[in-house]
Parts: structure tokens; C-alpha cells; sequence
């Protein structure tokens, strides 16, 4: 719990210390090339470029594009945040060196090859279910 000290004996229970002397150095580049987060909002906007083209109507106008803003933003903001801070060094990693040193994870390092399908795999399946649903609905 807290203590309420009066200032008079602040100066008794206070502790001076130096400030430090390095700043904190966090990376928040996702140790993941630009091409991989590219490739994801493709795939995601290609799926609702496939729903838009299959199923659009008056009604869907707004919701497609309230999805469109709202991947754009879920995407947008990371990679904005990337980029906060001093200039601290961490760089986005180049797919040339993320081929060849792959990504270092919780449970060890993983392989680009690896690392690409965990990273895709979702929005690659959802874009073959959107795909397959367009040419159902086309024959049916």
C-alpha cells in the first residue's frame, strides 16, 4: 500500500540515484520483411474484392467499405508503429536476410520458408474459401 509522506521528510526517505545511462531499445519491426505484411493485406483484399464482385449489392456498399478501412488500419497502425521512436537501429529485416537467417521465435529460431507459410497461411486459406464460395455461387 502507499504511504503518504509529508514533504517536509521527503528529503529523509528519498533515494537519489544517477539517472540512467542508456535508453531503452525496443524493436517493433516483427523481425518480418515488408513483402510478407504486403502479400497478407492482398490476400485479404483480394477476398473482399472476390465478395464484392460475387454478392455486391446496395445494401453492402457500406460494410465492404467499413472492411476495406478496417484492414487498412489493422495493417496501417503496426507499420506506423514501426516507426516511433528515436532512431534506434532495428531496421526492417530485407528478404534476402530473412531468407537466409530465417526468424528467431519463442520456441527457437524458424526458416523463411517456415516462417512464410505460419505468417500466410491464414489469409491464403480465407481467400480460397471466398474463391470457392464465388464459384459455387456462379453455378448454382
Amino acid at each position: 500500500m502507499s504511504k503518504h509522506i509529508a514533504e517536509a521528510n521527503l528529503a529523509e526517505v528519498a533515494q537519489i540515484v544517477a539517472a540512467p545511462s542508456a535508453a531503452h531499445v525496443v524493436d517493433r519491426t516483427f523481425e518480418l520483411p515488408t513483402g510478407l505484411y504486403i502479400a497478407t493485406v492482398g490476400a485479404y483484399l483480394a477476398f473482399l474484392g472476390i465478395m464484392a464482385a460475387s454478392f455486391l449489392t446496395g445494401e453492402l456498399v457500406i460494410p465492404m467499405v467499413i472492411f476495406v478501412v478496417y484492414i487498412a488500419m489493422a495493417f496501417g497502425i503496426p507499420a506506423m508503429w514501426t516507426g516511433i521512436g528515436e532512431n534506434n537501429g532495428a531496421r526492417r529485416l530485407s528478404w534476402s536476410n530473412f531468407q537466409s537467417k530465417g526468424v528467431m521465435t519463442h520456441d527457437g529460431p524458424v526458416t523463411a520458408g517456415a516462417a512464410t507459410a505460419q505468417v500466410l497461411i491464414l489469409p491464403l486459406a480465407i481467400l480460397g474459401w471466398g474463391l470457392a464460395i464465388a464459384i459455387i455461387a456462379a453455378f448454382v
